[in-house]
This record gives structure tokens, sequence and C-alpha cells, in this order.
């Protein structure tokens, strides 16, 4: 039987890009005073950034165990310049706080994705630990997505109250069951 080790390594190594790239914009939003001056943007940036920065040194950890080596310089200078980029036009935007969540809600949903993939491959390749790192991870992750979803409807009508749009704040709460609603029907259907 074939080793698949440098499988599994690339599996690993490729998480652990991914989680340094997504760092970078994370660590930007949590300096931002914008992102500071709402509670709920506040508190779910910095429970994502805490979770990523764990990620981050549990899957180090892990490919050291492996004996593998985080990725090539040329994935890893690619993740750093997305990373940049995002970081960038987070400071550009006039929604600048719900816009910020909803990029870092769907690269948590990329993040769950590869999760589920690194997943499934240890568990292929029998590997338990990995598999039982990238369950835990996604597990991190499916909470994060759920109280991000929740805090959106907030942060947008806030930001649109603040900008002088006449909104009904309290439509936050109904926007909020809208969405669990969604994601419950959509469950009972798969």
């Amino acid at each position: 039987m074939a080793d698949f080790s440098p499988t599994i390594n690339t599996y690993v190594s490729d998480m652990l890009a991914l989680e340094q790239h997504m760092l970078k914009p994370l660590q930007t939003q949590a300096d931002d005073k914008a992102v500071q001056a709402l509670p709920t943007a506040a508190r779910i940036v910095r429970e994502t950034l805490n979770t990523r920065t764990a990620h981050i040194a549990a899957l180090e950890s892990r490919l050291e165990a492996l004996g593998g080596h985080q990725g090539s310089g040329v994935k890893t200078a690619v993740a750093s310049v997305v990373g940049s980029i995002a970081a960038a036009v987070d400071t550009t935007r006039k929604t600048q706080v719900s816009k910020d969540l909803r990029d870092d809600y769907a690269a948590l949903c990329l993040a769950s994705a590869s999760y589920t993939m690194l997943t499934a491959a240890a568990l292929g390749l029998r590997d338990l630990a990995t598999a039982e790192l990238a369950k835990r991870h996604l597990t991190d992750d499916a909470s994060l997505i759920m109280r991000m979803s929740a805090a959106l409807p907030v942060v947008v009508l806030s930001e649109l109250r603040d900008a002088g749009a006449a909104v009904d704040t309290s439509a936050a709460s109904e926007a909020k069951k809208n969405a669990e609603a969604a994601w419950r029907e959509g469950a009972a259907r798969s």
C-alpha cells in the first residue's frame, strides 16, 4: 500500500495557508474604530480572530507531528497578497462593517468546506488524529457562521440608521428569525 502521508500533509498545509489568509483582514477589522463602535460586530470579529489564531497553532502542531512543512513560498505569498487586498478593501467601504462581516461569513464557509475535505481525506486515509482536529475546527466554524448570521441584521440596520436612513432597527429580530428558519428548512430538505 502506498504512503499517503504527503497527501495529508498537503491538505493540512493548504488548510493552514487558508487560516493564515483569513487572519490579516480579521486583525484589521478588530482594530477598526467602526467595528469597535458596533458591539455585536466587535464581539463576533474578536471571536473569529481568536478562533483563527487557535486553529493556526493547532494546524502547525499537527503538521509538525506529521513531519510535514508549511506550504510553498508561492502558496504563502499568494495567500498573503490576497489577505492584504482584502484588508485594503476593508478600509474603503461606506457600509464597511456589514460588508466585512459578509466577507468573513464567506471565508468561514470556504474554511468549512475545506475542513470537510480534510476530514474526509483523513478518515479515508485512517489518520484519525487529523480527522478529529478537522472535525473540531469544522464545529468551531459552524458555530461562528451561525453567530455571524445572527449578527448581520443588527449590524446592517445599525449602519443604515447611522447613515441617516429611516429604518426600523427592531426588524433585525425578524431578519434573524428568517435566516434561522431558512437554515432549518434547508437542513430538513437535505
